[in-house]
C-alpha cells in the first residue's frame, strides 16, 4: 500500500505544481505546451492523484458519488472546451482564471477516474465499457487537431508566431492529446480488466470448482424391495407361496 500512497502523493505535488506554474504566464506561448499542461493533468495526475483512497472514501457521497454517465459527460466537456482556441488563449496569459479552468478540469477528470480506480464503484465488464466508451469523446480534440487542414489557432499563433511552425505546432499538440488518452485508457482498462478476470476466478473457486453435485435416482418402492441389500427383498415371494399351498390344499 506505501506505492500507492507514495504515487497518489507525487501526482498531488506535481498537479499542485503544474497548476502554479500555468498562472506565472511564463510558460511557452505554444499549442503543444497548453496540450501537454491540459493532458497531464486529466490523464496522469488524475487516476495516480486517487491511487490512496479507501472503501469509505469509495461509497456515494458528496465526494466520490457522481454516478458515471455524468463523470462521463464532465469529462468530454471538459477536454474539449480546453482544447478551443478561446480557451488555448485564456491559459496563456495566466493568473486566477487560469488556475479555475485548470482546477475545474482536474475536478471533472477526478470525477471520471473515481469511477473505476480501485475502490471501483464499477466493475467488471460494466468498468471496462465504462473506460473504453467513456475514452471515445475524450479522444475527439486529438483527432481533430492531427486531421485538421488549417491553423485552427490562427489568432493565438499570430500573437506570437512559434519557431516550429503554426500547423506543427498543431499537429505535435494533437500527437500528445492522443498518447496521454490511449496510454491512460489502456493502463487503467488494462487493471480493470484484470481485476474482473481475478474476481471471476475467485468466485469459480468458491463455488467448489463448478463440478455438479450428483443427485440420487428416485426409484419405486417395488425395486428397492427387490434390492440385494434390503433384508426383506424374499418376504414378498414367500409369503406368496405360501397362500398358494393353503387354497390347493383347502381345494382338495
Amino acid at each position: 500500500m506505501s506505492w500507492r500512497r507514495s504515487l497518489a502523493l507525487a501526482a498531488r505535488v506535481a498537479g499542485v505544481a503544474v497548476i502554479l506554474a500555468a498562472t506565472t504566464g511564463k510558460l511557452p506561448h505554444l499549442v503543444v505546451v497548453h496540450a501537454a499542461v491540459t493532458a497531464l493533468l486529466s490523464m496522469v495526475v488524475a487516476p495516480l492523484w486517487l491511487l490512496d483512497r479507501t472503501g469509505k472514501e469509495a461509497r456515494p457521497g458528496p465526494r466520490w458519488g457522481i454516478p458515471a454517465f455524468p463523470a462521463v459527460t464532465l469529462m468530454a466537456l471538459g477536454t474539449n472546451a480546453v482544447q478551443l482556441p478561446v480557451a488555448a488563449s485564456l491559459l496563456s496569459d495566466g493568473g486566477l482564471p487560469t488556475a479555475l479552468v485548470l482546477a475545474a478540469l482536474l475536478a471533472g477528470s477526478l470525477a471520471f477516474w473515481s469511477v473505476v480506480v480501485p475502490p471501483a464503484r464499477v466493475k467488471g465488464l460494466a468498468a471496462c465499457g465504462y473506460v473504453i466508451i467513456g475514452g471515445v469523446p475524450i479522444s475527439l480534440p486529438s483527432m481533430f487537431l492531427i486531421l485538421s487542414p488549417r491553423d485552427i489557432y490562427a489568432t493565438f499563433h499570430a500573437a506570437s508566431p512559434p519557431a516550429i511552425g503554426a500547423l506543427n505546432d498543431q499537429l505535435y499538440a494533437g500527437f500528445i492529446l492522443f498518447v496521454a488518452v490511449k496510454l491512460s485508457i489502456w493502463a487503467v482498462g488494462s487493471c480493470v480488466f484484470f481485476a474482473a478476470a481475478a474476481e471471476s476466478a475467485a468466485s469459480d473457486e468458491d463455488d467448489d470448482g463448478g463440478r455438479p453435485v450428483p443427485v440420487e435416482p428416485k426409484l419405486p418402492g417395488w425395486v428397492r424391495q427387490l434390492s440385494a441389500d434390503s433384508p426383506t427383498a424374499e418376504e414378498p415371494a414367500v409369503a406368496a407361496v405360501a397362500e398358494r399351498e393353503k387354497e390347493t390344499v383347502g381345494a382338495r
